[in-house]
């Protein structure tokens, strides 16, 4: 019987159960990494929808899992990524807890794309 309440429990069954805030959302953006910085033990892009912008978006891509094309996804560091490549980022907002309310877009995974055909 006690078994059965903590799998209940478990699985939100029961009063007061299981209720959770809503899912993280991740939005897919396809672009260029216009510029890769790896100093200081990070790693950070320059983000653009145009292969040839001199700079972009800045995002930090350190802590991203990643992979290539659609093959298997791995764990950090980003190893794919250098100037000129097609990616695609899957991207949130996240909220920093010592400043509750400032949202910041922060990039969950990285997918390294193969060159667009012309």
């Amino acid at each position: 019987m006690v078994a059965g309440a903590v799998a209940l429990a478990a699985c939100g069954g029961g009063e007061g159960g299981g209720a959770t805030g809503p899912d993280l959302e991740i939005e897919r953006r396809e672009g260029y990494a216009v510029v890769v910085d790896e100093s200081m033990g990070g790693i950070e892009i320059g983000f653009s929808a145009d292969r040839d912008a001199g700079s972009g978006t800045r995002f930090e891509v350190t802590d991203a899992l990643w992979r290539v094309d659609a093959g298997p996804w791995n764990e950090p560091p980003v190893t794919c990524v250098g100037r000129g490549q097609r990616i695609e980022l899957g991207i949130t907002s996240v909220q920093n807890e010592a400043r509750p309310g400032l949202l910041e877009e922060r990039v969950v995974w990285l997918a390294c794309l193969p060159p667009e055909e012309d």
